[in-house]
């Protein structure tokens, strides 16, 4: 096999080896180049040209130590010519670069196909993406409007109970007031019957002094029963909790 340092010509061994034969992996001067390419048998070889050529490393055959060169289509391998013969003999084949180039082919249309594929997917995915998150704005949107009318709603049921309750206890007020107002004249009234009583305490006439307890035992019985009004008044008014 040819080396990437040689640069001589493997054929005359004269001339710089510029041409490198892709089938046959030896390097030719422009003269044998010439030459191979007229023989019958190696006249289709490929060569890679140029005062830097670098040949890539080929892949060989273990078994029988010998370059491949065909492509069995039938087993889907590469094959060198004494596996063509002993166990290939009756398969298609392919020269191996030709396989090469077509597999190189499918492979890369593939790809291509594949790409094409993604990008048309990915391309389909962004007007969908940006509809989803209209779709979810528009919902966060309506939650908000459904959350500020229930607040409206709750804030106006509070404040109407706040207001009930408001006027309630100022109706409340005036009625203590009134009651307690009442109250201080029930007072002022025991007051009075009290002085009346001790006036009676001067009385010396029996009779006299009979009617005049009757009298107050009236006004007591009459007070006592204003009084009386007014602490059950009192006594239904809601209380503080």
């Amino acid at each position: 096999m040819a080396q990437a340092a040689s640069k001589e010509c493997e054929i005359c061994v004269s001339g710089p080896g510029h041409n490198y034969c892709e089938q046959c992996e030896q390097l030719f001067c422009d003269g044998c180049k010439i030459s191979h390419l007229r023989t019958k048998m190696t006249k289709n070889h490929t060569f890679l040209s140029g005062p830097n050529i670098n040949p890539e490393v080929k892949l060989y055959c273990k078994e029988h130590d010998e370059n491949f060169i065909y492509y069995c289509m039938e087993c889907n391998t590469p094959v060198c010519k004494i596996c063509a013969i002993k166990k290939h003999k009756s398969h298609d084949f392919a020269e191996i670069k030709e396989s090469t180039e077509g597999i190189k082919a499918e492979v890369k249309m593939v790809i291509d196909m594949k790409m094409r594929n993604l990008q048309s997917k990915i391309a389909d995915m962004r007007p969908r993406s940006n509809t989803y998150q209209a779709d979810v704005q528009k919902v966060i949107q309506a939650i908000k409007e459904e959350g500020r009318h229930l607040k409206e709603m709750i804030d106006k049921k509070v404040e109407g109970l706040i207001n009930t309750l408001k006027e309630k206890d100022t109706r409340n007020v005036q009625t203590l007031q009134s009651v307690g107002n009442e109250l201080k004249t029930a007072l002022d009234k025991a007051k009075e019957q009290q002085k009346f009583y001790q006036d009676t305490q001067g009385i010396k006439d029996t009779t006299k002094l009979l009617q005049k307890l009757k009298q107050i035992k009236s006004q007591i019985d009459q007070n006592e029963e204003n009084t009386e009004f007014l602490l059950c008044h009192q006594s239904s008014m809601p209380k503080k909790q």
